[in-house]
């Protein structure tokens, strides 16, 4: 098949290797330079549905140095002062000998060393534009240009969509007091605070706040930044210093309604958009991409290529929204003060920290999804 794929960011770049080594031949269209696509400050939590995907695709060797694995991941209610751990012996048989419950990934690193490995791909012919002339000449058309996607709006294609009332504020910083193999998603009123591994004393602090004191905590001088960080921050862990300027950005939700339209199939960010909360954007956009990548494959469709686009929505339809309400769940669950809630969250946590069985359900769903 011939293949256009519009966006070489993650998602467009990793579809353009899996199609490619299924054998379909793909022109990947990307505006914007080398440099530009790996210039963003930014970092993901990898699970083990990304891991299978980037060893069936051959780039497990080449990235599995730059990835941080953690073996705890710390779920913390503030208002409840509950917590309960997830551990490698929670996962599944298959995935425990990886020895991590996830890994963490810098951007730029990941991005440079998926753009040299598709230099090597015969079949991957990159071209300088986000514009396709003549889309005749192609079976389909992948559109992974993000949320904003030209491609999408210049189709009209509908979507459900809202804007969080938050703002993510980012930074690395120093922490003293926890080990580097650990993570925390931490629960509060204001919303949720992630910690996430970066190597040594080296950490990411994703923190979830209302527009109002957001922009006020980001105007904050370091020294006081620092202050605010620490009340956050469970006791015993210390906060040394900041190591990048703290940069936030707007949370929303977008989901559209059909995931192709006509030869044009949507994948990653373009289909969907999540709440940051349990790092699970970038595996779902991945998990776009093994499903339509499977899809393609599958011979039966080779002589039956009308159905392609109606057999990816349908397949991806409940592992999207599942998780969509997931995250949802769990930022309006962690900013809810009402008393009456707090006997089920009390309940939940008493559950997941006593019945193995159960977190390790859980803890399948949100690493593989379904």
């Amino acid at each position: 098949m011939n293949i256009a794929i519009i966006g070489s960011g993650l998602t467009g770049s990793l579809a353009a290797i899996s199609l490619a080594k299924a054998g379909c031949r793909v022109d990947l269209y990307e505006r914007l330079s080398d440099q530009e696509l790996a210039n963003r400050q930014r970092v993901y939590a990898i699970t083990h549905s990304s891991r299978r995907m980037l060893v069936k695709v051959g780039l497990w060797p080449y990235l599995s140095s730059d990835l941080i694995p953690f073996q705890y991941l710390n779920v913390i209610d503030y208002a409840l002062n509950k917590k309960v751990q997830f551990i490698v012996n929670d996962l599944s048989q298959k995935d425990k000998k990886y020895s991590a419950v996830g890994w963490i990934a810098d951007h730029n690193k990941i991005m440079v060393s998926i753009l040299v490995y598709i230099s090597k791909i015969k079949n991957i012919n990159r071209i300088p534009t986000s514009v396709i002339t003549n889309s005749s000449n192609y079976d389909f058309i992948v559109a992974a240009d993000g949320s904003n996607s030209s491609t999408k709006k210049k189709l009209q294609t509908p979507s459900f969509q809202f804007d969080y009332d938050q703002i993510c504020i980012t930074a690395k910083v120093l922490l003293r007091g926890l080990e580097s193999n650990e993570s925390f998603e931490i629960l509060n009123s204001e919303g949720p605070f992630a910690v996430l591994p970066l190597g040594g004393d080296l950490f990411q602090i994703i923190c979830s706040q209302s527009v109002e004191k957001a922009s006020n905590s980001i105007s904050l001088p370091n020294s006081l930044f620092l202050d605010y960080l620490s009340t956050l921050l469970p006791y015993g862990i210390e906060l040394d210093t900041i190591i990048d300027e703290p940069k936030s950005f707007p949370i929303k939700f977008l989901l559209n309604y059909s995931f192709h339209s006509g030869k044009y199939l949507y994948v990653g960010e373009t289909a969907h958009t999540i709440h940051p909360v349990g790092g699970q954007g970038l595996n779902l956009c991945w998990r776009d991409v093994e499903y339509l990548t499977n899809i393609i494959s599958f011979p039966f469709f080779k002589n039956n290529k009308f159905m392609i686009p109606y057999v990816y929505s349908i397949s991806r339809l409940f592992d999207v929204v599942l998780i969509s309400i997931l995250t949802d769940f769990l930022v309006r669950y962690s900013r809810s003060n009402i008393n009456i809630f707090f006997l089920p969250r009390f309940i939940t946590f008493l559950i997941l920290k006593k019945y193995k069985l159960i977190r390790s359900c859980i803890l399948n769903i949100m690493t593989n999804g379904i």
